[in-house]
């Protein structure tokens, strides 16, 4: 992760725990961007809930970045342009089970 932004506060507040476990009292930017680069980076939807939509679950964009979100679903009436159905289905479930 680029520590340009600020970052997610779930975030830093796992670093900041990582942090303190390695001895860290005050540590800098560059040594938790040193702990994020190291960390595993295995997320788990039971460890990472969007403070904004709770129900958003991690899921691989199409860009190969992670994110939380949704997967939205819809039909389109080709003749016409008409959105004319639409489901939103929890992003980590897969196509399959989702019909």
């Amino acid at each position: 992760m680029a520590f340009g932004a600020a970052p997610l506060p779930s975030l830093m507040t796992a670093l900041d725990s990582l942090a303190k476990a390695e001895g860290m009292e005050n540590p800098t930017r560059e040594q938790l961007a040193r702990l994020d680069r190291k960390r595993k980076k295995n997320g788990s939807n039971e460890e990472w809930i969007s403070p904004s939509d709770p129900d958003a679950r991690i899921t691989r964009m199409k860009d190969g970045t992670t994110h939380l979100a949704h997967k939205a679903e819809h039909a389109v009436d080709l003749t016409s342009g008409a959105l004319v159905a639409m489901t939103l289905q929890p992003a980590n479930e897969g196509d399959t089970s989702t019909c």
